[in-house]
């Protein structure tokens, strides 16, 4: 698909095993190349776009159900609507988050902390997941549900064979919390929206 003018598009950062961060160059282009996948069983459409890691839903539930029969055109005309006048900002919501990208969040702050202890995150482990999630929560949720977050904790140390007091995890959700909201209260503000809905 053709754009009506040429963007740029910047992946997020990332960490290999090692530790060491990776930012990858911008994504310049001004043609999308894209799969049209339609899932009758799932309700949806969506399109799967080259060097993107999530897809685009076109359509999903009643807005499937009504849409019927389509053509690449209906679909492409679908698209350019969703991208919208800034197509940059919403491509660039179709890559998966990392924590480099957030690393004044509380889950990267914990992450970070809990790696200071030699205790490292591995591909099997949930704790990425967990880490992600309360990024993208925030400091209030995260305050709000710090139970959950020493569950998480306690569940994954267990599962490693660790020892794992309540009390403890606690005490590190809460001040990573708090070293969360320090740090995000010095951030520069944005020059622009883009971030806005970001703590």
């Amino acid at each position: 698909m053709k754009l009506d003018s040429k963007i740029s598009v910047q992946p997020p950062p990332y960490s290999d095993h090692s530790g060491k961060i990776t930012h990858p160059e911008p994504i310049q282009t001004d043609t999308l190349y894209i799969t049209y996948v339609d899932n009758p069983q799932d309700r949806t459409i969506h399109v799967d776009i080259e060097k993107f890691d999530l897809p685009l839903i076109l359509y999903s539930d009643h807005e499937y159900d009504e849409l019927g029969d389509w053509t690449k055109k209906q679909l492409n005309d679908r698209i350019k609507f969703l991208l919208g006048d800034n197509p940059s900002k919403v491509l660039r919501k179709l890559f998966n988050p990392t924590m480099e990208e957030n690393p004044h969040s509380p889950g990267t702050v914990l992450s970070t902390m809990i790696k200071s202890l030699g205790i490292h995150m591995s591909d099997s482990c949930s704790c990425k997941r967990h880490a992600l999630a309360m990024n993208e929560q925030g400091n209030d949720w995260c305050e709000q549900n710090i139970d959950t977050i020493v569950g998480w904790l306690r569940d994954e140390a267990k599962r490693r064979g660790l020892p794992f007091v309540d009390m403890i995890g606690r005490i590190m959700v809460t001040r990573a919390i708090k070293k969360s909201r320090k740090l995000l209260a010095n951030q520069p503000v944005p020059d622009n929206d883009e971030d806005l809905d970001k703590e």
